[in-house]
């Protein structure tokens, strides 16, 4: 019997990896998704401690600094692999990563927290390339479609951090009020109550990780040769007997190597592309709650308009992945950041009816579920071969994209108004579609 249940565990070893992975990257995407619910709360904190306003533009350092970690630092982990036992690697980036979050509950400095954002994005976007590596390496033939739901749960992660701010920081839903000092004026938290609790999020935040990861500590590791053989293919309905165990042939399309694709039009296109995205993705995840704020003196349905754009933006990084599948790169690609691009304007407009705006973030926020699709992008347009060096090469656009975010920022600061940020985000997605259309 004991034999029998170990040989059906075996069988389906990739079916606990999705599960596994899942729910790790709902842990790894925990404090980025949710860093906008939060960053309005640590305003409050900050002001109430030096009697000074953090601009916004400040405080949108610290998820922009996070999320450039992920982007830039995530190869990391494919070089350490090759130095140690990936069981080891994985459980000492999990522990790390939670270490770090649960420590923040005693940093109390703007500083401080910052460089703390350094360390949660290095460490979640090493594990982030990790799980990547595990779901594709059991799922060989069906990449793209684990790879969406892995993407469907890690936007899933701002719903639950949303609600988690709401529960644990202001559960009584008191309302900020407008302070004007000598530093500036914003809408922000001043009681006590609220004050007191945004501590307490970290430490939930860390025990919420620590439950998503402690799974994966024990089932990811990689395949041998034999399993990659006879695992069952993900979603396939491949019967163990019916998988083939001969090398199949290699399907007719590009095959760039990495020096190649730096001589490819098409490379930068793409690069310039996600540098877009990029500046979508971080308004719509890290700024709906300043944007609204003017307009919207209601924080519990703040949050639920971040934990609804959260949702959107799972499925959408599924639907996009399928949509791909059908039609793609050029069409899919046209289709979403057409319609991100006037919505992305529109928040200007939508925060002062308060239905219309959560309709709008969560339009915008499925939009942007097109980031699933960078990866099988990168496959159809360069071909398979090196395809964690290509996608790493990509994905590194974003890191430009969050330094033009916050220099866009600081104008918004100093120079413009929020109308002119936003269509500064936004207009650019226009130009994003008709490149795909024409040069994919």
């Amino acid at each position: 019997m004991t034999s029998s249940r170990r040989s059906c565990f075996a069988r389906y070893y990739n079916w606990w990896v999705l599960i596994c992975v899942c729910l790790s990257s709902m842990g790894m995407g925990l404090p980025f998704f949710s860093y906008g619910a939060l960053l309005p709360y640590l305003s409050s904190l900050f002001y109430n401690l030096s009697g000074k306003i953090t601009s916004q533009a400040a405080m949108a350092l610290q998820p922009v600094i996070l999320l450039m970690g992920i982007t830039l630092t995530g190869s990391l982990s494919g070089i350490l692999e090759y130095y140690m036992n990936v069981r080891v690697l994985n459980f000492i980036l999990s522990a790390g990563y939670i270490i770090v979050i649960g420590c923040s509950y005693f940093v109390e400095n703007y500083a401080v927290l910052t460089v703390i954002a350094v360390l949660i994005g290095t460490l979640g976007g090493q594990i982030n390339v990790c799980n990547v590596a595990r779901l594709s390496e059991w799922n060989p033939r069906k990449s793209g479609a684990a790879n969406g739901i892995m993407g469907f749960f890690m936007g899933i992660s701002g719903f639950v951090g949303s609600v988690m701010c709401s529960a644990v920081i202001n559960p009584d839903n008191k309302e900020p009020v407008l302070v004007n000092t000598t530093s500036g004026s914003d809408t922000i938290f001043v009681d006590p109550e609220v004050i007191g609790n945004i501590r307490y999020i970290w430490l939930a935040w860390a025990g919420a990780v620590a439950a998503l990861f402690i799974p994966g500590v024990f089932i990811l590791r990689p395949p041998t040769p034999e399993e990659v053989c006879t695992q069952d293919d993900l979603l396939g309905g491949d019967s163990f007997e019916s998988v083939e165990l001969l090398p199949r042939t290699k399907p007719v399309g590009p095959d760039f190597s990495v020096k190649e694709l730096f001589r490819t039009p098409k490379f930068y296109v793409l690069y310039l592309i996600i540098l877009i995205l990029s500046l979508v993705l971080l308004t719509s995840t890290e700024l709906y709650k300043f944007i609204g704020i003017e307009a919207i003196n209601d924080d519990k349905f703040l949050n639920i308009v971040g934990a609804a754009g959260s949702i959107a933006n799972a499925f959408g990084r599924i639907t996009w992945g399928l949509i791909l599948d059908r039609i793609g790169t050029k069409w899919t690609f046209f289709t979403a950041f057409f319609i991100q691009g006037p919505l992305t304007i529109a928040l200007h407009y939508s925060k002062w009816a308060k239905w219309g705006y959560l309709a709008n973030i969560c339009i915008v926020s499925f939009c942007a579920g097109i980031f699933t699709c960078i990866a099988p992008a990168c496959i159809e347009l360069f071909g398979s071969r090196d395809i964690s060096l290509k996608y790493a090469l990509t994905l590194s656009a974003e890191s430009f994209g969050c330094v033009m975010f916050f220099l866009l920022q600081l104008g918004q600061e100093y120079l413009f108004d929020e109308l002119v940020f936003l269509i500064l985000m936004g207009a650019p997605s226009l130009l994003a579609a008709l490149l795909a259309v024409l040069c994919f």
